[in-house]
């Protein structure tokens, strides 16, 4: 029998500026990032240059998918 596991993820979505400073990224290299789709964001409902919010949901599910688990959302 497989264990479950619970994983909480207490903030669905971080502004950019506040994402650099936890994992000590420039926000050069996070805007290029951004960019060419490697980090992924709360989409916008226009393409204003409003706040910038990293989906952290997303990241958590793809950092799970490169490990040898099965997941279930």
């Amino acid at each position: 029998m497989r264990p479950n596991i619970t994983i909480t993820i207490p903030i669905p979505y971080m502004p950019l500026e506040e994402y650099c400073r936890v994992t000590g990224m420039t926000i050069g290299c996070a805007r290029d990032m951004v960019r060419d789709g490697r980090l992924p964001i709360k989409p916008k409902a226009d393409k204003s240059r409003g706040l910038v919010e990293v989906n952290m949901a997303a990241l958590t599910v793809r950092a799970l998918s490169e490990c040898n688990i099965a997941l279930q959302a």
